[in-house]
């Protein structure tokens, strides 16, 4: 059975995470290319920000025109339904696109991500640069017009074609089913992200426990010493995280602010999970205590 991908890139226009600005998008039939899309987005907030000009060279003035992200979904949406759907950062760049889709009242579709900032830190750990530029060069592939939406999209689908060839994947599903490594999901009201790049060396781990790669944060007075939670975190094959972010799997909140927490007195980490998941995010609220069943439980 063939195997489709679609492959895409966004850029943003300022700070607003609904400002997507231009959206590019290569589909792979087999690795190879089989269509392309291109469009300018009018974001509903047009404010000027010097920094992303400087990257993408997009001028508000020049989308006053332009179709906003409702419209072009309606164009697009078939290559994210039912789909296997990479970027190179697709962790937030999905998070740009629910947020669209959020202020445009539209469900999200049913796919699965995986992303090529990931694969590049499993397959070739010894770089000391991941970014689109520095991976076109290292895998020799035509990276034409940086920051152009569909020109990166391109280059990504390259790089994909590349990591998986070098290493002897057919497919990006063999890569994933050979390392143990979990697609992100999205769905109607649900979402769960693929593994960080920054971690993404653990997924080299075979999943020998329920919480093994995993995101977990630690918040509120705890019982037992914080380092000794980490220690036991780590052995899971899981790792520790400062702050909660769509990242984050589990909130583990110390048993007095668990409880607070359950008569509406939250703090930060617990007001920002709890709107984590109002959004769709598989993330789970427990106590101390709790957590530690969880841990022992294998």
């Amino acid at each position: 059975m063939s195997e489709y991908i679609t492959v895409f890139d966004i850029e943003i226009l300022n700070n607003d995470p609904t400002s997507i600005c231009s959206i590019g998008i290569v589909v792979l039939k087999d690795k190879r290319i089989v269509d392309t899309y291109y469009s300018l987005v009018r974001p509903h907030n047009l404010a000027f920000d010097k920094y992303r000009y400087g990257v993408h060279h997009i001028r508000p003035k020049s989308l006053q025109k332009e179709r906003p992200f409702k419209d072009v979904w309606e164009e697009i949406h078939h290559y994210f339904e039912d789909m296997i759907v990479v970027s190179h950062d697709v962790q937030n760049d999905m998070a740009h696109i629910r947020a669209c889709l959020k202020q445009a009242h539209i469900p999200y579709p049913t796919l699965r991500m995986s992303c090529t900032n990931v694969i590049a830190h499993i397959l070739s750990p010894e770089l000391e640069k991941y970014n689109i530029a520095d991976l076109s060069e290292f895998y020799n592939v035509p990276l034409n017009d940086a920051h152009n939406a569909l020109s990166d999209a391109k280059a990504c689908a390259f790089i994909l074609v590349k990591m998986l060839n070098n290493n002897h994947y057919e497919s990006l599903l063999a890569f994933h089913e050979k390392m143990h490594l979990e697609l992100g999901i999205m769905k109607p009201g649900y979402y769960k992200n693929i593994i960080s790049p920054d971690h993404a060396l653990l997924a080299l781990h075979s999943l020998v426990h329920p919480l093994s790669n995993m995101s977990i944060v630690f918040t509120g007075k705890l019982h037992n010493e914080r380092a000794e939670l980490e220690e036991m975190t780590h052995k899971a094959h899981a790792f520790v995280a400062r702050e909660v972010n769509s990242h984050t799997n589990y909130l583990v909140v110390g048993m007095k602010d668990y409880k607070n927490a359950r008569y509406g007195n939250k703090n930060n980490k617990v007001k920002k999970a709890l709107s984590l998941m109002k959004a769709g995010q598989d993330l789970k609220i427990i106590s101390e205590n709790e957590y530690i069943r969880l841990i022992k439980a294998v």
